[in-house]
């Protein structure tokens, strides 16, 4: 009896190390699924936080933007003399290719002297505009591309008033 009692508890305790080395196995998978939840994690708080710092940087730049916006809108809504002052340096000299009746003295009285070209040499309505490019330079010339950016299919009469 004894011996059937030893066998049976050799049984038990075989059962009983088994059912341990598989709680064992069983405790490994745990630990490395929570190791590779924990490095998960790691990587995407380091993706957050990249996107968190791309996120800072597009509110600056779209902050610094509205500022130009602003100061652009601001320097838009200035008087036509105030205009006229700024670009009257950086109409070039001559009149239309004629460099005898002078220089004009201002965006006003450069327009002028642009109709009369064109009314003189009969330019079709749909050149004069470019015709008139040619003649801006410096600060002039970059309001004219800003001009044409705003009015792509702008005519002489609105570009003139505009100027």
């Amino acid at each position: 009896m004894s011996k059937t009692r030893s066998k049976v508890q050799e049984e038990h305790l075989k059962k009983i190390n088994r059912e341990m080395g598989e709680l064992s196995a069983s405790y490994r998978t745990v630990i490395n699924k929570i190791d590779s939840s924990d490095l998960t994690l790691k990587v995407l708080e380091n993706r957050q936080e990249k996107i968190d710092n791309i996120v800072t940087d597009i509110n600056k730049k779209y902050e610094t933007l509205v500022a130009m916006m602003a100061h652009i809108s601001g320097n838009m809504k200035e008087s036509k003399d105030k205009q006229a002052e700024s670009f009257a340096p950086h109409i070039r000299s001559g009149d239309f290719g004629s460099n005898r009746v002078g220089t004009p003295q201002g965006p006003r009285e450069w327009v002028r002297k642009a109709r009369k070209y064109f009314h003189i040499h009969q330019v079709a309505e749909e050149l004069k505009v470019g015709i008139a490019e040619m003649y801006l330079k410096g600060k002039a010339h970059i309001w004219f591309h800003g001009f044409v950016a705003s009015h792509p299919d702008a005519k002489w009469n609105l570009f003139a008033e505009d100027m």
